[in-house]
């Protein structure tokens, strides 16, 4: 959520909630809960090698294009973890516009 470069960053992190209830073990700890069922529409990027290098890189191109398009970011980035068929690890950044 804030600029990848900076010393302290915010951050979330989505996780799927199979109960009808969770618990956060640590109080000082906070929590909020979204509920995301669809988000139309997204610009997306991907990375193939190099994670930690190029996920900065990838980022701002995903900030300069919505500047560059005139479009507004409505979403958080969103930052998965996937592994394609042949098992090779990959990660999509998106974000809704």
């Amino acid at each position: 959520m804030s600029d990848p470069t900076s010393e302290i960053m915010q951050a979330e992190i989505f996780l799927p909630i199979v109960e009808n209830n969770f618990t956060i073990l640590d109080e000082e700890q906070q929590a909020y809960f979204h509920s995301y069922f669809s988000v139309k529409p997204m610009i997306m990027t991907r990375l193939m090698d190099d994670f930690e290098a190029a996920s900065q890189v990838k980022f701002w191109e995903l900030m300069n294009y919505i500047r560059q398009n005139g479009l507004e970011q409505k979403t958080p980035v969103f930052v998965e973890y996937k592994t394609s068929h042949m098992g090779r690890w990959y990660v999509e950044i998106s974000v809704g516009v």
